[in-house]
């Protein structure tokens, strides 16, 4: 019960303040393309090109087929579709780590509610997703000529999944904010799990290997291949591993809160 009314507070908080919390994410997504010509519009016609770049690049010269169709996009989509929920994930992780030291005026000069911060990366990040997700239905409509119906069901794994970026987000928060050199390390880590999450390899390739643990148990990969199968193959996840997936994320974000909360009261004394 003393972890939960931990927990309420900030979340009331957050509740309360939620006009902040939108405005914060309007203002990191409008300075991701300030001073462009285009501005925010890049943030769908920047996926789009991507699209097409590892469309041409990987199935057109490269030849690479994954999936089983002979479309021309079949490894550029294939691609894609991992690296959509991969980005969210490391943006989320890479932002949250500098963004209490980043905000250091807020931090020492007015009585300001810092959970919101994390908060607002994890959101802007899972915002930009959902525009490379709309640039990806639209390149599959145009050259393969059908939606799955699976496309649909893509919020049963987004609420989990901003459930688990928020809890990176804030434990990374305070990792950053007492641990300034922490920052590479958590870069570091954010490189090698692009590498041991099969975004550009098939997961069978470690079926029966003595590396399979690293798709069995990494929630990263989890959402890889659960994306895929709403979106490209028409399939459901595996249902009871989203509900492991589910719960954990949730557990994550409780934790990291409860973390974040009991820590901030040292971050003004370390900025």
């Amino acid at each position: 019960m003393r972890f939960f009314k931990t927990l309420a507070e900030p979340v009331g908080t957050v509740i309360e303040r939620r006009w902040l919390v939108w405005y914060l994410i309007q203002r990191q997504l409008s300075q991701s393309y300030q001073g462009s010509f285009l501005g925010v519009f890049w943030i769908f016609l920047g996926p789009l090109l991507m699209i097409i770049l590892y469309t041409l690049i990987f199935s057109e010269i490269v030849g690479l087929r994954f999936r089983q169709t002979d479309s021309v996009t079949n490894f550029g989509l294939y691609l894609y579709c991992g690296l959509i929920p991969f980005q969210a994930y490391s943006e989320t992780i890479n932002k949250a780590v500098s963004s209490i030291r980043q905000n250091s005026t807020l931090v020492r000069r007015v009585v300001f509610p810092l959970e919101v911060l994390p908060l607002s990366r994890a959101a802007a990040s899972v915002i930009s997703q959902l525009f490379g997700f709309a640039a990806l239905l639209v390149l599959v409509l145009l050259l393969e000529h059908e939606l799955q119906w699976t496309t649909l069901l893509v919020p049963l794994i987004m609420a989990p999944q901003l459930l688990f970026n928020l809890g990176l987000g804030y434990l990374g928060a305070v990792a950053g904010t007492y641990l300034p050199d922490i920052q590479e390390t958590l870069h570091a880590i954010v490189r090698a799990t692009f590498f041991v999450t099969p975004i550009i390899w098939p997961p069978e390739l470690a079926e029966g290997s003595n590396f399979e643990f690293i798709v069995d148990y990494n929630p990263v990969a989890f959402l890889v291949e659960a994306y895929r199968n709403l979106l490209l193959d028409g399939h459901l996840p595996d249902m009871g591993a989203l509900l492991v997936f589910t719960g954990f994320s949730a557990a994550l974000a409780a934790a990291g809160l409860a973390v974040f909360v009991k820590a901030k009261r040292g971050f003004a004394d370390l900025l």
